[in-house]
């Protein structure tokens, strides 16, 4: 009689771990391509932000713009891992531009980073031209001085050329947030 439970135990056990394994497998693909994963319950926490979703032996983590019913694909942050994993949104970039006594706060999630990739991916090699500087742009702690007579971005005794096409997308972009 024991070994009827226990073989029915163990059988039971063997079914969760391999439904476990098929469902994290079809909701890792789905969450990698952009959708909602499906074998799992959904947990919304109390201010609306954060969905968790608890699946068999993993979790989904989805962090939302502005609310609970838009689109999946429209997060700001998703991870997927263990149900022990901790996962927060790194701190947002804090984005200020000021010329001619204007002062301009970049709030937008997608401005933000673009700005921000835009100033990363410059090499700081060449030595400070002469021009102008025409717009102060505080990132956090830095700071970077845009001289758009001679399309330069300088950051502290180094400066990078820019491109048109960028320097086009931070004017742009400076235009919305007015």
């Amino acid at each position: 009689m024991k070994s009827k439970i226990f073989i029915c135990v163990v059988i039971v056990f063997i079914v969760i771990i391999i439904t476990g394994i098929i469902t994290n497998y079809v909701d890792s693909g789905r969450v990698t391509t952009g959708h909602e994963p499906q074998y799992c319950i959904k947990i919304v926490n109390n201010d609306k932000s954060k969905i968790t979703y608890l699946g068999l032996g993993y979790k989904v983590v989805r962090y939302v713009k502005d609310s609970v019913e838009e689109p999946y694909e429209d997060n700001i942050g998703v991870k997927m891992g263990n149900w022990f994993m901790e996962y927060n949104l790194p701190k947002e970039k804090n984005i200020v531009i000021e010329y001619d006594d204007k002062i301009v706060k970049i709030s937008n999630h997608n401005d933000i980073n673009k700005i921000y990739n835009i100033l990363m991916n410059l090499k700081y090699e060449a030595p400070i031209c002469d021009g102008i500087n025409s717009h102060k742009i505080s990132v956090d702690d830095e700071i970077y001085y845009l001289k758009e007579s001679c399309k330069e971005i300088q950051k502290g005794e180094n400066q990078a050329t820019i491109s048109q096409e960028d320097l086009n997308i931070i004017f742009e972009i400076i235009d919305n947030n007015q």
